[in-house]
């Protein structure tokens, strides 16, 4: 797909090869494109289109570089909320002429950049650059917003005075384990996208404005900010994982508290069962009146006061 933002135009068209040129495009977006897509974009600009290849490198100086006037910038590991996105690579070529995008899925931040144009229309491509790294870093914010909520009602359902089985708690793990990775990939996303603010704000080429490079000031604190609220959330994720963990570990313990009195309880009986057993010749309590039911009362006396003893210490209890 071909997408062409001009100045002047409220809104963006779909070009397609063999339609008329653009006049003054101010943004390419390059969405999955064929080949002849890639030959018009570079015809159109002047610039190499970089491939898939070049934008998923993960040596900085392949992702973040300048050639003459323009400023290759790319993100491998781009997350957005598309529901089921697949994390993918994101290119960016920017000049004082044009912005040109190169991404390979659907993205909210990009049809939130795209639709700001009606209401603001760009001076220019550090304009663009901006308003769309403005909804990029938007995004990756509801993003965190969402696991944050997310993250309280788990704490609510493993916080709770009642008793929790172990299925159920493994499913807690298993949901931990879901947020964790999807603050993961909204991580790795913001780490690309820091880089490229930090990177531009440093070479501030002649054609971005001061307006813009106070926009791309106030995104870096943002960036910052979310950092320190990821170190947040990543802390709360490993609390919550490990108070799972000690739920489990506690409820086994007390498994194991119930199957130790049990054992020590019947040992008594079981010694006393094996005496009365024994085929020896004499054996006079076996003569006495009623001996049956006084031994039956003796087994039975030998496993409560085991277990009366252990409630009198504290160490078991029945709940």
């Amino acid at each position: 797909m071909f997408i062409i933002h001009e100045h002047g135009h409220p809104t963006p068209e779909r070009w397609s090869p063999g339609m008329d040129k653009p006049h003054a495009p101010i943004w390419i977006d390059l969405y999955d494109p064929t080949d002849e897509e890639r030959h018009c974009a570079a015809e159109l600009t002047g610039l190499r289109v970089p491939e898939r290849s070049d934008v998923v490198n993960l040596a900085l100086s392949s992702r973040i570089r300048t050639d003459d006037d323009a400023m290759y910038l790319s993100i491998p590991y781009f997350a957005d909320a598309v529901e089921g996105h697949a994390p993918g690579p994101v290119g960016l070529v920017v000049t004082g002429r044009v912005l040109m995008t190169l991404r390979f899925a659907d993205s909210p931040a990009f049809r939130l950049a795209s639709d700001s144009c009606a209401e603001h229309r760009w001076e220019s491509s550090a304009d663009v650059l901006a308003t769309l790294i403005e909804a990029i870093v938007n995004f990756a914010a509801k993003r965190m917003e969402d696991v944050s909520a997310e993250l309280k009602k788990l704490s609510d359902r493993i916080f709770t005075p009642d008793r929790l089985g172990t299925p159920v708690l493994r499913a807690c793990m298993l949901e931990v384990g879901r947020l964790e990775g999807l603050q993961a990939r909204n991580r790795s996303s913001m780490l690309g996208v820091q880089r490229i603010v930090s990177f531009v704000r440093a070479k501030q080429p002649e054609w971005m404005s001061d307006d813009v490079e106070v926009r791309l000031r106030v995104v870096d604190h943002d960036l910052r900010t979310l950092d320190e609220f990821d170190d947040q959330l990543t802390n709360k994720l490993q609390f919550l994982l490990d108070a799972a963990l000690g739920f489990i570990s506690t409820d086994q313990n007390h498994v194991m508290k119930v199957l130790t009195v049990t054992s020590v309880a019947t040992i008594p009986p079981v010694i006393l069962a094996g005496i009365w057993g024994m085929n020896f010749k004499d054996m006079p309590e076996l003569d006495l009146p009623y001996a049956y039911p006084v031994a039956l009362g003796i087994i039975l006396l030998s496993m409560v006061l085991p277990v009366l003893f252990f409630k009198w210490r504290g160490w078991w209890s029945g709940d």
